[in-house]
């Protein structure tokens, strides 16, 4: 009994040093505010890859062409569509002829997002996602923080709107304690995650990594990336404004939710930084003990005292970090949810680990 103990207490000691180091770097970042007079010299280019989102190009087309700053190169990769999607970009370049639409030879979004790249004259690229609508400040907020702080790459805001109800919120909170904690992790000079959703970088810097972004993997252009600059000593902030976010919506029902993380859990296995592998491997471990524990109490009561003791440590914890970051993010009912999420995420999290590993994902969302 005494091992279990001992084992859960140096399992959660790392996962307090953890989040520990999150806390701090996101204090750390300052928040950047563009005065709105800055000259942009930078050129900068917007490549955007989809398939089949009829339902959303336009919205972001329509957000792009109302961009504060509007001195910037726009690609668009259409990747194989089968619906009108194409149809929308086309009928779109009529009144907004900035759109340069490809039709990808290639296939998949990590291809489709090499080719704009490779076609792109901007020095600074930024990608976002067909289903994503930027605020009306993004890309003069980002490149305004481009110019005050030269870097090879550039972590943005991402965060979720639509429906009020509790898996959409549920989503929202877990989300954001992804994309907050890798802010965090950026901060505290660590940097262990990024989103392609809201992400910029030097083109020179893509071009020096573009031997290291595994194009046998069907995703993780982004994560790849960020470990090759990492690995090359390049200089990784986060812009923390409010100004830079996208906003995109929740998955729609619990499989396409399911999918999607089974997709960005499939190209852990490539990752070769050990800071990254460390961080997977804590939050990992940290929720095999708390399901391991429930299931070892049914056979040795004791070990459900050890489960509760885990479960309220972390969950106090994961509640304090998401609290930290709740007015940034525009949170609501913190307690609430994060309470509820504590109760579901360790049997999440083992679920999709384990099923990647047995089930290869889908290739595209």
């Amino acid at each position: 009994m005494w091992w279990i103990v001992i084992g859960s207490a140096v399992i959660y000691g790392f996962y307090l040093v953890l989040v520990s180091i999150f806390y701090k770097g996101w204090r750390q970042i300052a928040v950047f505010v563009p005065k709105g007079d800055e000259v942009i010299r930078i050129k900068i280019s917007v490549i955007v890859a989809c398939r089949n989102e009829k339902n959303h190009i336009r919205q972001l087309i329509s957000c792009l062409a109302q961009q504060s700053f509007q001195e910037f190169e726009l690609i668009i990769i259409n990747d194989h569509s089968v619906d009108a999607t194409r149809n929308y970009i086309k009928s779109a370049q009529e009144t907004y002829p900035k759109i340069q639409l490809v039709d990808a030879a290639g296939f998949g979004k990590k291809n489709a997002l090499i080719e704009g790249i490779n076609i792109s004259t901007g020095d600074l690229i930024i990608t976002t996602d067909a289903d994503c609508l930027p605020s009306y400040h993004w890309l003069e907020s980002i490149a305004c923080f481009y110019e005050k702080n030269p870097c090879d790459l550039i972590i943005c805001p991402v965060k979720f709107s639509g429906k009020d109800d509790l898996f959409s919120n549920l989503q929202a909170l877990e989300f954001t304690s992804l994309i907050a904690s890798g802010a965090g992790a950026a901060g505290a000079g660590m940097p262990v995650l990024c989103n392609g959703a809201n992400l910029a970088f030097a083109k020179k810097s893509w071009k020096d990594s573009r031997s290291c972004l595994h194009e046998e993997e069907m995703s993780g252009d982004d994560m790849f990336l960020l470990e090759s600059i990492k690995k090359r000593k390049g200089v990784i902030r986060f812009l923390k404004s409010e100004s830079a976010f996208v906003t995109t919506q929740p998955s729609g029902t619990l499989i396409e939710f399911i999918k999607q993380r089974r997709r960005w859990a499939s190209k852990s296995s490539a990752y070769t930084d050990w800071q990254i592998i460390f961080t997977a491997g804590i939050v990992f471990l940290v929720n095999l003990e708390m399901v391991t524990l429930l299931m070892l109490s049914f056979v040795y009561p004791a070990c459900f005292f050890v489960f509760v003791a885990l479960f309220l440590a972390k969950s106090l914890l994961d509640t304090f970090f998401l609290n930290s970051v709740k007015t940034f993010f525009q949170l609501n009912n913190v307690w609430i949810y994060s309470f509820l999420l504590s109760v579901i995420y360790p049997f999440y999290i083992v679920f999709i680990a384990i099923s990647t590993l047995l089930v290869k994902p889908d290739k595209w969302k």
